[in-house]
């Protein structure tokens, strides 16, 4: 099987379910930027793997740990996620089982892991600016992309309003993970995570 098949050469793409689009429609954007999401959190594991095997660490990295296993349930929902925005006809889809449905059940987990994961950070009482350890760095571009990608879902609701049901606010509330999973990190490389104080702020600090 090749991996190039030419169909886009004039810029369409087949949406799942045979319908042609141009490749800046909407929901190829959408299903598009969660794909990119998809590739900026492999990225993230990756990092955490090489500083494990540099470190001399045991599987589940040193930054990410237990957190890293359930970062690749994450992929597998952004997967669920991008079937979804590429169907043309998804409740037809749903019902052929040709495409998965996301649980509700995952904004749920999510909102468990956020939640253990602050418990064991400091209290936050100012912005934080991306940065710190590599994985932590990695972790915020995610937040960022995964930002963007909720905005695409929104570009899509008047059209399908069934999505945001469940896979709005599980973006929403992914990107309110990855931020603490970036803090997390941060605090397991042993580095504080550097605030964005206002001019005021500073002059009072002086």
């Amino acid at each position: 099987m090749k991996i190039y098949t030419k169909g886009g050469d004039g810029g369409e793409t087949t949406l799942l379910g045979g319908t042609r689009v141009r490749k800046d429609d909407p929901r190829v954007a959408a299903y598009g930027t969660v794909d990119e999401l998809n590739a900026v959190i492999g990225a993230a594991l990756a990092l955490d793997a090489d500083a494990a095997a540099g470190a001399g660490a045991g599987a589940g990295g040193v930054m990410l740990g237990a957190s890293a296993e359930k970062l690749g349930a994450v992929q597998e929902d952004l997967f669920t996620i991008g079937a979804r925005l590429a169907a043309s006809n998804p409740a037809r889809l749903v019902r052929k089982g040709t495409i998965p449905v996301l649980a509700a059940e995952r904004i749920d987990a999510l909102e468990g892991w956020i939640d253990a994961l602050t418990a064991g950070l400091p209290a936050l009482d100012a912005f934080v600016l991306p940065g710190g350890s590599p994985v932590a760095a990695q972790l915020h571009v995610a937040r960022t992309v995964c930002r963007r990608a909720e905005r695409g879902v929104v570009a899509l609701l008047e059209d399908q309003p069934d999505l945001g049901e469940v896979i709005l606010p599980y973006l929403n509330r992914l990107s309110d993970l990855l931020f603490t999973l970036a803090r997390d990190a941060n605090r397991r490389a042993g580095r504080e995570d550097t605030h964005w104080l206002p001019q005021r702020r500073r002059d009072d600090d002086a």
